[in-house]
């Protein structure tokens, strides 16, 4: 092509660009004047045309949002935003995006500009759910999360198609995670499952990411596990295909399902029936006690431990102590069921430890202990005579496991007889006592404890006037209170936040009470605003509290710089409502 015609070419494409709407405004206009200019055009004839292509629209919308919110407020501004937010989204094309972006590997200074703003990113995840495969909203999304703004992205969808954006979400819930304690983790674990568990590839790249974590880490990464399980549990429950979490689990242990793989097979047919059966529990045993007996490497058992296969073997072989139609029908095979428990419960992930067979036979000595003397549904007498082998079970894991399923159906049998048989005032019943041992002995069983808890607090037993039952509840709350003493208290305080229109006022400030006397402050946030709202709610309970009692709340609400703090203190009485003398009686 001759220069004159590529400087005509050059003209033409400027002249056009130059008569487009509002040009003048364009970012790319000055190049386009450059370029024309170069090519040897009239500058008269650029003023011409951007002035007659000129309409001043980003003027007026200027124009208009000053005078819309000196008439309106500022709030007016919001009600502006929405229909430009939404005008933006219909008219925005994919193609001619990802064109330009490509063009240079770079975002657009506007966009730039967008993510500096909630209601302008708010946007761009709006395009991005509808167009998730653009790229250039691919970038603008990973330039959100390098901005410090991943977790607005942990409920895209569009998030986790993105390679890049999607392991920096990873690693920023899994950033979370870490210095969270037990009571908070399945808040935490929530942001997780909502970012990993939206698509197969997501879900198999995460369980990857921690396996090879936890391989490399080796027995120091057992919190991992937890993960891993919290995650297979959510897509076994609530995913429309449950097999992939089992089929993914057992690939990333290097199983396969549906070949001559016997381990595989019969951990798939546990896990998808909630039923330990007689030749899968026999094929498990048959691998993992030929491999200790010839002294060869094991497979690794963590999945062995899984929940998902140790309570259906646990409620195959002590079932029979709370569930009356659990009769134990594999006594020949009871050998194999108590030998598979005690091998998960011993073995580790690290292949080069084998189980020691001393400690294995102890332990099968101890369940079979179990089995014959815990009694079904004792009266009192009868559960006096085993406390103290109860005791000494519950520092083994597995068996406090299953003296708390025991415990569980002892206390509820019936509509709760225990409690209409043997709780008379405020003596603690022997089976809390005992629970909260368990908390103890085993701080991984808390949340378990507290259900159990739960269900006596939320009892209503049968012949007990409201008097009565109220009492019983206090009993409870002590027992509660424990575990509070214990680091789980969040939980605990969800529970009765949830619970308190359903609960006698005189109940919740005995409960506040019991949870403020263990804490001094300075109080965190994250503590100190659902007990303000529990507050709030038992005003009128919290009146009627003893003035030992009383004064443990106002020290609490005198200790927190807090607009609400200080208006329920002016709530409270300034005077004790009963005499000190009758309190102290």
């Amino acid at each position: 092509m001759a220069d004159a015609d590529r400087n005509r070419a050059a003209q033409e494409e400027s002249m056009s660009e130059f008569s487009k709407l509002d040009a003048i405004m364009e970012p790319t206009t000055e190049a386009f004047i450059n370029q024309y200019l170069d090519a040897g055009g009239v500058p008269l004839h650029v003023m011409n045309s951007l002035v007659q292509s000129y309409e001043g629209l980003a003027a007026m919308a200027n124009t208009l949002d000053r005078d819309i919110r000196n008439a309106y407020g500022s709030t007016s501004r919001a009600a502006m935003l929405g229909p430009i937010s939404r005008k933006i989204v219909e008219s925005f094309d994919p193609e001619k995006a990802d064109e330009e972006f490509s063009k240079t590997q770079e975002l657009p200074g506007y966009i730039l500009e967008m993510i500096e703003h909630q209601v302008w990113r708010a946007t761009i995840y709006r395009l991005s759910e509808q167009h998730p495969r653009s790229e250039m909203l691919g970038a603008a999304l990973q330039k959100i999360a390098d901005n410090g703004f991943q977790a607005e992205l942990t409920s895209l969808n569009s998030a986790s198609l993105h390679t890049h954006v999607f392991y920096s979400l990873l690693v920023e819930c899994l950033e979370k995670i870490v210095p969270v304690t037990d009571e908070t983790l399945n808040e935490r674990l929530r942001d997780l499952i909502g970012t990993v568990c939206r698509s197969e590839q997501t879900y198999f790249m995460a369980q990857y990411v921690l396996a090879h974590v936890r391989q490399k880490l080796g027995p120091q990464a057992i919190g991992l596990r937890r993960i891993e399980e919290e995650l297979e549990t959510y897509m076994l429950e609530k995913y429309d295909r449950p097999q992939l979490a089992v089929h993914m689990r057992l690939l990333l242990d290097g199983r396969v399902v549906g070949g001559d793989d016997a381990v595989a097979n019969a951990l798939v047919s546990i896990i998808q029936s909630s039923y330990a059966a007689p030749g899968d529990v026999k094929a498990l045993y048959n691998h993992y006690h030929g491999a200790l007996a010839s002294g060869q490497p094991a497979p690794l058992a963590h999945m062995l431990r899984s929940e998902r296969i140790m309570m259906p073997i646990v409620v195959q072989t002590f079932g029979h102590l709370w569930e009356a139609t659990l009769k134990s029908e594999q006594t020949k095979l009871m050998d194999v069921y108590l030998w598979l428990l005690a091998y998960a419960t011993l073995s580790v992930d690290d292949q080069s430890e084998t189980v020691d067979q001393a400690q294995l036979n102890q332990l099968v000595a101890k369940m079979k202990d179990m089995r014959e003397m815990l009694p079904v549904r004792p009266i009192q007498t009868t559960l006096n005579q085993v406390i103290r082998q109860v005791i000494e079970w519950i520092h083994v894991p597995v068996l406090a496991r299953v003296v708390l399923l025991w415990l569980r159906d002892v206390i509820s049998y019936d509509n709760f007889t225990f409690y209409d048989t043997y709780f008379h005032s405020s003596e603690v019943p022997i089976p809390l006592l005992l629970l909260e041992e368990i908390a103890f002995r085993q701080p991984l069983l808390k949340p378990l404890v507290f259900d159990a808890y739960k269900e006596s607090f939320e009892s209503k037993v049968p012949g007990f006037i409201a008097e009565k039952q109220i009492r019983l509840q206090k009993v409870v709350i002590n027992r509660i209170a424990v575990l509070v003493q214990l680091d789980y208290v969040l939980p605990i305080l969800h529970y009765f936040d949830s619970q308190a229109e359903y609960i006698d006022q005189s109940v919740l400030a005995y409960f506040i009470f019991r949870t403020l006397a263990q804490f001094e402050p300075p109080y965190p946030e994250d503590f100190y605003q659902p007990i303000l709202q529990l507050i709030e709610r038992a005003v009128g309970g919290i009146k009627t509290l003893k003035e030992k009692e009383l004064v443990v709340v106002e020290a609490f609400l005198g200790g927190i710089d807090d607009d609400k703090a200080r208006s329920l203190g002016r709530l409270l009485p300034s005077e004790p409502t009963q005499p000190l003398s009758a309190n102290l009686r």
